[in-house]
Parts: C-alpha cells; structure tokens; sequence
C-alpha cells in the first residue's frame, strides 16, 4: 500500500536473528501534505503499516495485521530531517496460534522512534 510511494527500501540485511530494513522516506508523497501541511510528519498507523508490508517482503508470505500491541511513538519522524529509517524486525512464529509476533523497532541516525509488536497472520489462499 506504502511501499513505492510512501517510501522505498534501500537495502535488507538479515541473520538467524533479526532482520534490518532500511527505507527512504518521500517527501513528496501525498501523505505529507495531509499530515501536516507545512510540518509533514509520518503518521502513527503508516508507521505500522510499512512494518506489516516490510515483514511480508523479508518473510515472503502474504500477510495481515491481526493486532498491534506496545505501540510507542517516541519521536515524531519528519521525512525531510531524517528521510532514511531503519527497522529492526525481530519475527518469531508461535506454532500453537499460528501466528507471527514480530518485535519491531524504527531508528533514525542513532535515534530509536517508535517500537511496537505486530502480529500477523499469514493469508492463505483456498
């Protein structure tokens, strides 16, 4: 829904442990002109979303918000004074509810923004 207009991923690093996506923000993208006009800041549910669609793309499963939990929103990120963010993706699969806890953290410079807990259900197609 973001990806390729909200903004890009510039590069993807994982181990057996975690998994690092940094992105550029665009500036440019309408969203920005809504919130807000003259000051952009990305907004909160943005936030999750791009950390739902990037663990799809690191875990290669078409996925779902199934809810979000110990969400903070530590520092209001400006697309124009820190246009490349990094997220850490921490995903763990808990077998017995068939779901994935993903911890999340979003840092900017050495700045760490927002952190949340997303759990996502893969879609399965019938």
């Amino acid at each position: 829904m973001f990806l390729n207009n909200l903004y890009t991923v510039e590069g993807i690093t994982r181990n057996e442990a975690e998994i690092r996506a940094t992105v550029l923000l665009n500036s440019n993208s309408p969203v920005y002109g809504a919130h807000f006009p003259g000051n952009p800041i990305t907004p909160g549910a943005c936030l999750v979303e791009m950390g739902r669609e990037l663990c799809a793309l690191v875990l290669e499963k078409n996925m779902f918000l199934e809810k979000a939990d110990h969400v903070k929103f530590l520092k209001g990120i400006h697309p124009e004074e820190t246009p490349h963010i990094e997220y850490l993706i921490l995903p763990e699969y808990l077998k017995e509810q068939d779901v994935w806890k993903i911890r999340i953290e979003v840092t900017g410079g050495n700045v760490q923004m927002t952190k949340m807990v997303l759990w996502l259900k893969e879609i399965v197609s019938v």
